[in-house]
């Protein structure tokens, strides 16, 4: 694979990219691989749908937990729900969702 060395990009745009990177849970380097990414798949016309770039995992799973927010119909009280759920999980188990 190439690498790519880029030369007198501002501060400013640094800045912006590392806390682009953050937010998306990406390393700064991969931040820069997906909005290229995307940004060529739109200028070389590709057949297939232009995507945004990927969401990280951070983001899809705040999105999944988002969109199940108020449909949790439960008759017990909040804190006897939360005690259930810590109690089945175990530590360093990937919880896909």
């Amino acid at each position: 694979m190439a690498s790519v060395t880029i030369r007198d990009l501002p501060e400013r745009t640094v800045l912006a990219l590392k806390k682009r990177a953050s937010r998306n849970h990406r390393s700064l380097n991969g931040e820069i691989l997906s909005l290229f990414a995307y940004v060529v798949s739109f200028d070389e016309g590709f057949d297939f749908p232009l995507q945004p770039p990927a969401l990280s995992e951070g983001e899809r799973q705040k999105e999944t937990i988002l969109g199940l927010s108020g449909m949790w119909k439960d008759s017990r009280p909040i804190h006897a729900t939360i005690a259930d759920i810590t109690r089945e999980r175990t530590a360093g188990r990937g919880v896909p969702l």
